[in-house]
């Protein structure tokens, strides 16, 4: 950036001249010219490193992608008013639709208690515990269940972002099991979508 001052000081000089000096002038041209250079030569180099990084970037978020779906356990993602944004293979199969089918879909028409399900996703903590709660949930063209459910901020992303760890319960286990609490960052006491 020196250079460029330097530059600009020059022709302010050139300018200032009544004659013109050739030398000067072509001086003036060839130190332009070198910087010229001099900052394409980086814009390059920050460019291939631009491009190495998101090289990188897009092979993890694949790495993490395929480990994620082979999760034996149901993992849905959505955004923050509860529409899908992913599922891994377990989820897909859990809610009997394909992956690309679940896409923006609202999570809440899954669930028989749409109203407490829409309680829950509109009281979530911005930050702290994980929650944990319940539902029932109705899969397309498939017997609705009892299922446990943990869910948390999506560590990955910027965005308000939750991943929905969804467990299905036995009858056995859903009588046995006592009213799910939410973690202690959360406000109130007691948050169920059952």
């Amino acid at each position: 950036m020196q250079a460029l001052a330097r530059l600009r000081a020059s022709a302010a000089r050139l300018r200032s001249r009544t004659s013109t000096d050739r030398d000067a002038v072509l001086a003036l041209v060839d130190d332009a010219l070198e910087l010229s250079d001099a900052m394409r030569l980086e814009c390059s180099a920050l460019q291939q490193r631009a491009a190495e990084l998101e090289r990188q970037f897009q092979t993890r978020a694949v790495e993490v992608s395929e480990l994620l779906d082979q999760m034996p356990g149901a993992l849905v993602q959505t955004d923050g008013a509860g529409t899908i944004v992913d599922a891994n293979r377990a989820a897909v199969a859990l809610l009997g639709l394909s992956r690309a089918r679940l896409q923006n879909e609202l999570l809440l028409y899954f669930t028989e208690d749409r109203a407490a399900f829409a309680s829950l996703v509109r009281h979530l903590p911005h930050h702290g515990e994980p929650v944990s709660s319940s539902a029932r949930i109705r899969p397309r063209e498939r017997a609705p269940f009892d299922a446990a459910i943990t869910l948390m901020r999506d560590p990955r992303e910027e965005d308000a972002r939750w991943l929905w760890f969804i467990e299905r319960v036995s009858v056995a286990q859903s009588a046995a099991r006592t009213p799910p609490r939410r973690g202690p960052a959360a406000t109130g006491s007691e948050q169920s979508a059952n």
